[in-house]
């Protein structure tokens, strides 16, 4: 019930004394402000009606000796003063009450909110939490009230950096990945859209952030060379905590940190690191970390998490496995040969030899198409495009009913796609060891068994028959939402060849991705797609990134990994081979 309101020079008329008897509650509406009016134990109290947890109705609250419980889950609030006592930070603003002549006045104009003086409070209480919804909430507050997102962003890295200083090793990598990711793809999109991948961004900083004593840098007179060396010798024994003291006190001499990360590509880079070519991505977000946030707020967790990556454990190599480390090193003078960065791109690059090398299921012959495109003059970023682009390819065609293999094909794409971060950040010879590794997961894939397709072929077919857009990008989310994996391949073409624009229809597709729970799942694979289909916007394959992630986030939707199971199960028991799905 809601009443019309009359105003006072300081309060605001909102009910009169009948409109409200002993034990009840009213909602009363003050300028933008839903207000709760309750009459409990013979007094009038008003606070806001949203409860401070997730905003439901604090009217259909229960009131006990003048605490006020939310309904929903229970928190509860002191109606004098809007204490909290479950959540801690997140207290009820409440609102003086005048009672005269038998009306109820209340004042609300110039009482600051809690929330402007307790966000951080709250976001550090959802770090802490790992709860999405106060994650969520938290954000969302900081933003409306007009906190910067760097400042946000600024918290963020803080927290994630004494998370995994003080619990992860190597693996927390993957949570930095995640943060920088959920942070790239929410500068691509407008601001009302952000909330999401800000919070899947805050999600990966999230957890216990402990005590841990600061290292200290080494005493004497050290050069950098010595470092250097010290730092190769301890990724080689496989000793992070002497990489890290090596890495603070090269901090601590000054006039070295650009020398930092190149120095953790040559350690990750050596050819036995093969096994966890996924520390190229990871050196390379420490690198994307400092270059936007800067070394004062992320030197201490460049120092703790390049150490723990570079100086793994990279267990005994068995197999092929060691049979590609023994050839990278055979290699390693020819690479040195490439090193010279080329002064222009090849002209007579045979991207197609390297597509039938890369997808031979060859060891030696995989390695030699990329010796060989080296050879004819080719660009390392010449070399990046065809990897991506063959990446996309295989997510645009790969069988959705036989265990595709989507994040098999991602990570091919995601580390592809760092190169040109190597390229950036490290050396020219980091840049050819690191298509190396790349190959070799194209290799290590083979059980995919999907040859390449002509990557300069056009697609060709009808147009859409959606007469706009809009219409044609609707009804493609329509199929990925319906789960219509075998059709949405088509939507996307016929979309693309209406000359309709692709950035739009890209950035519904994050859209439709990031409100699934698959989301975070797939939030590296959209980002590199965000970022590569305007890095290869020359290539004539660039749409199949657009049809390859679309069908990802299709067929990934159905989380039906025991269907699929049990279907291979009867292949199986049929005789059937993997080949006859191809």
């Amino acid at each position: 019930m809601s009443k019309a309101i009359e105003n006072t020079k300081e309060f605001v008329r909102v009910a009169s004394t009948d409109d409200l008897p002993p034990e009840k509650a009213m909602a009363v509406r003050v300028g933008n402000r839903s207000v709760a009016l309750f009459n409990h134990n013979g007094r009038f109290y008003a606070t806001d009606n949203q409860c401070p947890h997730m905003g439901y109705p604090l009217i259909r609250g229960r009131t006990r000796n003048g605490v006020l419980q939310c309904d929903w889950h229970g928190w509860s609030y002191a109606m004098d003063g809007g204490g909290c006592f479950t959540g801690g930070c997140d207290d009820l603003d409440t609102f003086a009450v005048r009672v005269e002549n038998g009306s109820v006045y209340v004042q609300v104009a110039g009482v600051s909110s809690k929330r402007t003086d307790s966000h951080y409070l709250l976001l550090k209480e959802a770090l802490l939490s790992r709860d999405n919804w106060i994650l969520s909430k938290a954000i969302a507050i900081m933003l409306a009230q007009g906190v910067s997102e760097e400042e946000t962003f600024d918290h963020l890295i803080e927290h994630l950096g004494k998370h995994i200083a003080s619990d992860h090793g190597a693996n927390g990598a993957f949570l930095l990945n995640q943060l920088l990711n959920g942070i790239a793809v929410s500068r691509r999109l407008e601001k009302e859209d952000r909330l999401i991948p800000l919070m899947i961004a805050a999600k990966a900083a999230s957890g216990r952030a402990g005590d841990r004593i600061r290292p200290q840098p080494l005493p004497g007179d050290l050069d950098w060379e010595r470092l250097a060396s010290w730092t190769r010798m301890f990724s080689r024994d496989r000793m992070w905590e002497g990489i890290e003291k090596c890495l603070i006190t090269a901090r601590n001499c000054g006039s070295n940190d650009s020398k930092i990360i190149p120095l953790l590509y040559d350690c990750v880079l050596e050819p036995s690191f093969l096994m966890f070519s996924q520390n190229v991505v990871h050196i390379g977000d420490l690198a994307e970390l400092i270059d936007t946030f800067g070394w004062e707020l992320c030197g201490p967790m460049v120092c703790n998490l390049g150490a723990k990556v570079a100086g793994r454990n990279r267990g005994t190599p068995q197999g092929d496995t060691r049979d590609s480390i023994e050839f990278l090193n055979e290699i390693q003078p020819l690479i040195e040969k490439f090193s010279n960065e080329p002064s222009s791109l090849a002209k007579r690059y045979d991207e197609s030899m390297l597509a039938e090398c890369l997808f031979s299921g060859d060891l030696k012959a995989t390695f030699n198409g990329v010796t060989h495109a080296f050879e004819q003059g080719a660009h390392v970023s010449q070399l990046v495009d065809t990897m991506v682009m063959l990446a996309g390819d295989r997510m645009a065609r790969t069988p959705a009913s036989f265990s595709p293999g989507w994040f098999n094909i991602s990570n091919e794409m995601q580390l592809s796609s760092s190169i040109r971060r190597v390229l950036k950040y490290g050396t020219y010879q980091n840049a050819i060891n690191a298509t190396y590794f790349a190959a070799w997961h194209f290799y290590q894939n083979r059980w995919l068994n999907l040859q390449p397709s002509d990557l300069l072929r056009i697609d060709d077919g009808a147009p859409s028959q959606q007469e706009n857009s809009t219409e044609a990008c609707k009804e493609i989310v329509e199929h990925i939402e319906s789960i219509r994996t075998a059709e949405v391949a088509g939507q996307v073409r016929a979309y693309l060849r209406s000359d309709f624009d692709p950035n739009e229809l890209l950035t519904e597709l994050a859209l439709t991705i990031l409100k699934h729970d698959t989301g975070t799942d797939l939030l590296g694979t959209l980002r590199t797609v965000l970022d590569e289909y305007g890095q290869c916007s020359s290539h004539p394959a660039r749409n199949k990134l657009l049809i390859g992630i679309a069908r990802f986030a299709t067929d990934v939707r159905q989380r039906n990994d025991n269907d699929r199971a049990t279907r291979t199960a009867r292949r199986f028991a049929r005789r059937e081979t993997a080949d006859d799905m191809f």
